[in-house]
């Protein structure tokens, strides 16, 4: 994923802030145990998420331990390697395997990155063979789309289809409807904000973008001008649908930072790139 679903910060008490940076961590220690130093630059926000949010609904405690890494020696707790985050790592890597593959497909220079990561995700996608399958789908199906120039909500339906499969496919027993619903939904919001924040660099280097195929807006800041509220609508019905789907799903310790994210960190990060003068958002750091 490309780290957009986050916490808002300001909103977010200190033990919450505390579970999350854990999960961050353990997904990174994860990372390193699976697959090198080099795997953990893939590491991002939404998949923090992902881990806080599924050992809570497979009601999973986490093991808390207090580890430092080379990034930061200081000693700080965080979420131990379990079966569950190195399964989380493997994810994280079949997704950046993907967004690879679409670059190359954009024409971007991907060399050096394939050259650091091809055996890492080779690794993951061995180990996860369904989740793997679900990409593989996704990415069969989006150049398809691009292909026909499809408009907002044909062009995210491979992204969201394949989040609701992975949602569904961790969830295992605890599976339900609401469940896929708020993979789906995440799925499509992360692949429209992502096609927000690269508008004005899809444009000039004429790549496929969603918004651009179904409002033509020759810039971003064109594109707010014209269609500033239809944005700001199709956005807010997306974290809408997010918080419909969350009511029916049962939430442990995590409880706070996950509702935090859902109900403050999505609107936040929508504003942030919706408000940005020109230029692509900045990318926070908690």
């Amino acid at each position: 994923m490309f780290g957009y679903v986050t916490p808002d910060k300001p909103n977010l008490f200190m033990k919450d802030f505390v579970l999350f940076r854990a999960n961050y961590c353990g997904v990174c220690h994860a990372m390193k145990k699976e697959s090198g130093q080099f795997a953990r630059l893939t590491v991002n926000y939404d998949v923090a998420f992902i881990s806080a949010f599924f050992h809570d609904l497979l009601e999973q405690k986490p093991q808390i331990v207090m580890k430092g890494c080379v990034l930061n020696p200081k000693r700080r707790p965080i979420v131990a390697v379990s079966p569950l985050t190195r399964r989380i790592a493997r994810l994280n890597l079949i997704l950046a395997g993907i967004k690879i593959a679409d670059d190359k497909a954009d024409g971007e220079g991907t060399f050096l990155k394939r050259l650091v990561f091809s055996r890492a995700i080779k690794r993951a996608r061995k180990k996860e063979p369904e989740l793997a399958s679900f990409a593989d789908e996704c990415f069969k199906k989006q150049l398809a789309e691009e292909q026909n120039g499809a408009f907002l909500n044909a062009a995210a339906e491979p992204f969201a289809d394949m989040m609701k499969k992975v949602f569904g496919f961790l969830a295992g027993e605890k599976n339900s409807p609401s469940v896929e619903k708020l993979g789906y939904l995440l799925g499509k919001y992360v692949y429209f904000m992502d096609a927000l924040d690269d508008y004005d660099e899809d444009v000039k280097k004429k790549r496929f973008n969603a918004f651009y195929r179904t409002f033509a807006a020759s810039s971003f800041a064109e594109l707010k001008k014209a269609k500033g509220e239809d944005l700001e609508f199709i956005m807010e019905d997306i974290v809408r649908g997010v918080e419909d789907a969350y009511r029916d799903v049962k939430m442990g310790e995590n409880e706070g930072v996950v509702t935090n994210t859902l109900w403050y960190g999505l609107r936040s990060r929508i504003s942030t790139v919706l408000s940005r003068e020109d230029g692509k958002c900045t990318r926070i750091r908690l």
